[in-house]
């Protein structure tokens, strides 16, 4: 579980901070609380939440520096591709391109679409309580939507990062339940591929998805899209893909100044 984060690197090892993690941790403590006095709520009623447009903004929102500099990546994208993320998609992308990914994800189903939106604020709130009671008496992974999917980072070094393809809200849980090893699977190239296929996507990149992707080596940098087709530097990727290894979640909420909550 401690190599294990989100899309924007918040992490659910014991020391990092997640906000579905928090909405779990607070219902913990008091059932009887409302979604609107939660964390949950608040980070993402935040103003400088509520202020993200890209990728870098949501990584380095502790850091207004780095929100400014170099290029900035519309969500669901990486320095890598487009398509192991779903991107690009959001608001100010729409806004921008005359496009329309509010409901990629499901009717208003996306929390990052444009943060603060209490609509689907609301319905995570209930749906993330809703499986924890069906989880906490007793982890069974293909009676709760099969094993959570992971695409890996691998550094140089060879230090890895599991970045969470679906099953966020499983690993939030059982993080607070207590569980420190996870068994997760790698999906393939080709079975992303096959998903793609339907997957409505904004994306101008040819729809299919390599292995590279979905196990992404520092050392090849060189070679992944933004790079290779110069809408990036070498530096600036790797800045984005280290971030999922320095950064968990817990300098966010701390710059924000809101209660972790665990």
């Amino acid at each position: 579980m401690g190599r294990i984060t989100n899309e924007f690197a918040f992490s659910f090892a014991p020391e990092g901070w997640n906000y579905f993690r928090a909405l779990i941790a607070e219902y913990e403590k008091n059932p009887g609380v409302v979604v609107e006095n939660s964390t949950f709520f608040r980070f993402f009623q935040n103003e400088q939440v509520k202020s993200i447009r890209y990728l870098n903004d949501v990584l380095f929102l502790h850091d207004p520096k780095k929100r400014l500099d170099g290029f900035k990546f519309y969500l669901g994208t990486y320095p890598w591709g487009d398509h192991v993320g779903g991107g690009p998609w959001g608001y100010y992308f729409d806004q921008l391109h005359g496009k329309a990914t509010r409901d990629l994800y499901g009717y208003r189903g996306n929390l990052w679409y444009r943060p603060g939106d209490s609509y689907p604020i609301e319905t995570e709130w209930a749906k993330t309580i809703q499986l924890y009671q069906s989880i906490k008496s007793g982890y069974h992974p293909f009676f709760s939507g099969g094993l959570p999917e992971v695409t890996l980072l691998v550094r140089r070094d060879g230090e890895m990062r599991a970045m969470r393809y679906n099953g966020q809200h499983r690993l939030a849980i059982l993080s607070q339940l207590g569980y420190r090893k996870i068994t997760a699977w790698i999906p393939s190239a080709a079975s992303i591929s096959v998903e793609l296929e339907s997957w409505p996507t904004i994306s101008s990149l040819p729809k299919i998805v390599h292995q590279s992707e979905v196990i992404v080596r520092e050392k090849q940098v060189k070679d992944w899209y933004y790079v290779k087709h110069g809408y990036c530097t070498p530096e600036q990727a790797l800045e984005i893909f280290h971030a999922f290894f320095e950064l968990n979640g817990r300098e966010r909420i701390t710059y924000l100044g809101l209660p972790a909550v665990y």
